[in-house]
């Protein structure tokens, strides 16, 4: 898989790829029929009826900092179950370090929420570590409290997630979280309890990382989707951040990874 580079002002952001593939529909919450009407759909977002999603480790550059965003989550069934769990956290490290960012030079690792602990975490003779060893992870204390809590609310990669924060290397942040002149964290809530957003701005431009607010680009023009905790306020938040023609980022999406609304299509955003 190939790296590619964006700039959002002075801020440099890096898309790591690991692994696309294209996918049933209803897994990302839509039909065939939503997809196929979807003029624009294919082939940059969508094969014909299914969709292409991606595994992918962004990596925000700014202020002489390194962060990464939800680095491969929701993956676990595939990247994080029995024998091979080693053997691809291993081939992300290395494809990380050939494409300059080796895993002891990330300060900081934002999680937008948790779903499935993807490379966050290191696992070694069934013991959890930390991924990127010299960084804090960054979660919202609703979502915290939501893993914590004795409710209905369960979020896989729970267990791995605690035994990070049993090291002491998990930070819970507030609503609104500034970690630099040019990055904020910002809570939206919509798909789980404490589901946050990456706002970056720098020198007159935006853009925001926006997590699993919506699965694919497509969803930029389906009114809900019934795989968020609270499908209507998901559906409201990603109208907004739609309607302000900012670059728009989603870790799940396909390359280039990135897109901004034209007012009739997500126009995919290429390199710079």
């Amino acid at each position: 898989m190939t790296t590619t580079h964006f700039s959002v002002g002075a801020v440099r952001l890096s898309r790591v790829a690991y692994a696309e593939v294209s996918i049933d529909p209803a897994k990302v919450g839509l039909s065939a029929d939503q997809v196929t009407q979807i003029s624009w759909a294919s082939p940059v977002w969508a094969d014909d009826a299914r969709v292409r999603v991606a595994a992918a480790i962004w990596v925000i550059e700014t202020n002489g900092r390194r962060i990464v965003v939800d680095p491969a989550l929701t993956a676990d069934e595939i990247l994080r179950s029995g024998p091979g769990a080693e053997v691809h956290q291993q081939a992300v490290a290395d494809i990380l370090a050939a494409a300059g960012f080796p895993r002891d030079s990330v300060d900081l690792v934002i999680a937008s929420h948790l779903d499935g602990i993807g490379m966050i975490a290191w696992l070694s003779e069934g013991r959890w570590s930390p991924f990127f060893p010299k960084a804090t992870v960054l979660i919202s204390r609703r979502e915290y409290a939501a893993i914590t809590s004795d409710g209905e609310y369960r979020a896989s990669g729970s267990d791995a997630l605690l035994a990070l924060h049993d090291l002491g290397v998990v930070a819970e942040v507030d609503d609104v979280h500034v970690v630099t002149d040019e990055v904020t964290i910002r809570w939206t809530g919509g798909h789980s309890p404490g589901h946050q957003i990456v706002e970056i701005s720098s020198q007159g431009e935006e853009a925001a990382i926006i997590g699993h607010l919506t699965l694919s680009p497509l969803h930029c023009v389906i009114d809900e989707c019934a795989l968020h905790v609270e499908p209507a306020r998901a559906a409201s938040t990603l109208r907004e951040l739609r309607d302000r023609r900012q670059i728009m980022i989603g870790p799940l999406w396909p390359t280039p990874g990135a897109a901004r609304w034209t007012g009739a299509e997500m126009l995919p955003i290429r390199s710079r």
